[in-house]
């Protein structure tokens, strides 16, 4: 049997040993700065989506029309998507998708306090008008029925005022 003859070679084993486990324990720490960098901002772009759909939404409840918001909601959306795919391979185009789905997202909720303002006013300029239209018609059928037959007796006489009777045993 072959037998230690060299007492160095176990510490230095155990050197070793703890030498690699310190470098994979750094190594595990460190973070790439790029990818913390962008998950940063994939937080941001993401509450930033998720606020101006907030807006959106309460806008739409406000009447107003927010196709075009929706529109540009999920164009932010796509870029965080293609943002987080390109996260791996290019890290500054992800940033900079992320970047600019903030800053639509931004622009959507600042708009969206204006369609649910104009939305508003729409609903309300309705309300008015139907209101309006429902006063008219009771005055219409109110007068109709009080003064109803007047109207109607010289309507009749105003149409058939040429009109001779002749006797029928002539």
């Amino acid at each position: 049997m072959a037998e230690w003859k060299n007492p160095l070679s176990l510490s230095a084993l155990w050197r070793c040993l703890i030498t690699i486990t310190l470098i994979v324990l750094v190594i595990s720490t460190t973070t790439i700065s790029s990818h913390e960098a962008t998950g940063g901002q994939l937080a941001i772009a993401n509450n930033s989506v998720n606020s101006a759909f907030s807006s959106v939404y309460y806008a739409e409840q406000n009447g107003g029309d927010v196709s075009a918001l929706v529109e540009k909601l999920n164009i932010a959306v796509s870029l965080i998507q293609r943002a987080m795919a390109e996260n791996a391979t290019d890290p500054d185009a992800a940033t900079a998708d992320l970047s600019n789905a903030t800053t639509i997202a931004q622009t959507v909720s600042l708009n969206s306090t204006s369609v649910s303002a104009n939305g508003s006013m729409v609903h309300q300029l309705r309300l008015a008008e139907s209101l309006g239209t429902v006063f008219a018609t009771l005055a219409i059928a109110a007068l109709a029925y009080l003064r109803g037959d007047r109207v109607y007796r010289r309507l009749w006489l105003y149409v058939y005022r040429n009109h001779v009777v002749k006797k029928s045993d002539e």
